[in-house]
């Protein structure tokens, strides 16, 4: 990891910078704010909000609320920033009205069934900026675990779902992790006892044993409805196969479970691991395999890594994913208790 490291704090763009010094170096809070806004895409968030802090029309979005929190928070600024800290509050007050737009009526509907919908997005964002303190993302965290529980539990997916209409749905009273569970349970940590990261693991472990999943949507009365499933239908993939796309819902998947702490706990999931090193190794340290999709640079509420402003140079395609690379490695450091079986 030395020599990414060393890499990314010479030719890494302001965040990469920023977050590499503070996250794998663990250096506080290093300076840095007045450069990460001369981005242009945090000036383009920062121009569509209003008096409030708010930004109107579609929450869910990629130029709504959703997509500016998420952006904030993977480029460095803290939530004591005060655009995005007014951003939050609102986020916080309006509860119930803030999704108004393309999520309004779903996110209600999944919010109900236990998919994680508008509540669950909204909880994750306030764990992603590091306040997992309010009751609101307890009380969502606690749903994530029930949902993980429920799939632990699932021997087959023929079990959960049936056909409607040519379309696997679930079953009712089917539950289902989605990627907000996956990132709110990833971004906070006042959950994880033994008891619960015990069952967490063993549901991604049994996610794995029944990778590839198919899409599966949730039925309400006659209209089908997709939960949040973006990256989490492939918890096992052949890595020697997958396109640049899927590998942008790799790196994505991977360092929320190495967050997670599932890195090397899992027999599945820890032979990933070791693939991403041995390319690293390859590499001399830096991702050596030459991808370029655009899943990596449009932010949205699902899609967007990169931090550098764009790819026309190699390098800072190289500086991104040999980041996010450095994230996957160093939150799997732990190598104790690996779940057997695999």
């Amino acid at each position: 990891m030395e020599k990414t490291v060393k890499f990314l704090l010479e030719e890494g763009c302001p965040s990469i910078r920023y977050r590499v010094r503070k996250e794998i170096l663990g250096k506080g809070k290093p300076c840095g704010r007045e450069e990460i806004l001369k981005d242009a895409r945090v000036k383009r968030f920062l121009s569509l909000q209003d008096s409030k802090g708010w930004i109107p029309g579609d929450f869910h979005s990629p130029e709504g609320v959703e997509t500016a929190c998420r952006f904030f928070s993977e480029v460095g600024l803290e939530p004591d920033f005060p655009p995005f800290s007014r951003m939050l509050g609102e986020l916080e007050g309006r509860e119930d009205s803030f999704s108004r737009g393309s999520l309004q009526r779903v996110g209600r509907i999944l919010d109900r069934r236990g998919f994680g919908g508008a509540q669950t997005i909204r909880a994750s964002i306030f764990a992603r900026a590091g306040l997992e303190d309010r009751s609101f993302v307890r009380e969502e965290v606690e749903k994530a675990l029930k949902s993980f529980d429920f799939a632990r539990q699932v021997e087959r997916i023929e079990d959960i779902t049936t056909d409607y209409r040519g379309k696997r749905v679930f079953m009712e009273g089917a539950l289902w992790p989605g990627i907000y569970h996956l990132r709110l349970l990833a971004f906070s940590s006042d959950w994880k006892t033994e008891k619960n990261l015990e069952k967490t693991f063993s549901a991604i472990k049994n996610l794995a044993r029944l990778s590839p999943l198919p899409s599966i949507n949730v039925r309400e009365g006659s209209q089908l409805i997709s939960p949040a499933s973006f990256a989490m239908h492939d918890f096992n993939p052949d890595l020697d196969k997958i396109s640049p796309g899927e590998w942008m819902f790799w790196f994505h998947r991977m360092e929320l479970l190495a967050r997670l702490g599932a890195g090397r706990k899992i027999g599945e999931i820890e032979r990933q691991v070791d693939f991403l090193g041995s390319l690293l190794q390859e590499g001399d340290g830096l991702f050596p395999l030459i991808m370029n999709h655009r899943y990596f640079y449009d932010w949205s509420p699902y899609t967007g890594l990169a931090l550098e402003k764009d790819w026309k140079s190699p390098r800072r395609r190289l500086s991104d994913l040999s980041f996010r690379s450095l994230l996957i490695i160093f939150f799997s450091a732990e190598k104790t208790g690996k779940m057997t079986g695999s």
